[in-house]
Order: C-alpha cells, then sequence, then structure tokens
C-alpha cells in the first residue's frame, strides 16, 4: 500500500522518549505538555484519566507517592496516516514507594497513540499502560 503522507516516525518517537524522560524526572508540567488538551490515560489500576485537566490531577499524586527509575525502549512506531500515528514500549527497571523507601523491579508495556496537531506539532492523544508481573 503507498503512503501518501510524509512519513514523520522519527517525531511520533522522540514526543515519546520526551514523555519518559519527563515522567523519570517526575516533572508534572513537561509531561502534560506531551498531551492533547484532550488526552487519555489509562493505567494498570483504576479509570481512565480524560483531558489535561484530570491528567493535571493525576501526575502530581503519582509522582508524590513513587520514585520512577525504568529505562524505556521504543519497540515500534508506525505512522499510520498525516495525523495518526502510533508507538509501543518497554520500560522496566525499579519503582521505589516514597511512604517506605520500599523498592521493587518494575516492567511495563506501554501503547501510545499520537495525533498531529494543526500547529505540525505530534501530541499523546491516548497512553494505555500495563504493569507486567514476575509471574506473567
Amino acid at each position: 500500500m503507498r503512503q501518501n503522507f510524509v512519513d514523520e516516525s522519527p517525531a511520533l518517537e522522540a514526543v515519546v522518549l520526551d514523555y519518559m524522560a519527563a515522567f523519570m524526572r517526575g516533572d508534572v508540567e513537561a509531561a502534560l505538555a506531551t498531551y492533547t488538551e484532550d488526552g487519555v490515560l489509562m493505567a494498570p489500576v483504576g479509570p481512565a484519566f480524560e483531558g489535561k485537566a484530570a491528567l493535571a490531577q493525576v501526575y502530581p499524586g503519582m509522582f508524590g507517592a513513587i520514585d520512577f527509575n525504568l529505562t524505556p525502549k521504543v519497540t515500534e512506531v508506525q505512522q499510520i496516516s498525516a495525523d495518526w500515528g502510533f508507538v509501543r514500549s518497554a520500560t522496566s527497571g525499579t519503582q521505589t514507594t516514597k511512604a517506605t523507601g520500599e523498592a521493587e523491579e518494575a516492567s511495563y508495556l506501554e501503547l501510545f497513540l499520537l495525533r498531529k496537531l494543526p500547529s505540525g506539532e505530534w501530541k499523546i492523544a491516548r497512553y494505555n499502560t500495563t504493569q507486567i508481573t514476575a509471574d506473567a
């Protein structure tokens, strides 16, 4: 199938890596900057968080409770149209509960759906992450 758009896969990957870097720093503002206004986070537990206002509520609590020391590995990047694409990644390392200081190994699989805005910027429209357990 012939594509009728310029492949911007490196830009999609860059947005995801920017998000991951902000996430590991616990930088709420920088993490939110990678999302569209109607962005959605579907985390391993709880409901989906829809829109930047909801995301702005969830990330401070997450970063306040847990230190993440994870390394992302992008496993697939596909631009599927002029203004949509996705990135799959696998992330592993440790996460430490701040209240107890308890560190544990952690691994996640992620799927990012990105949308190109009229400004030409790519942003995360949907983000789904699931934690992989050792016995899975």
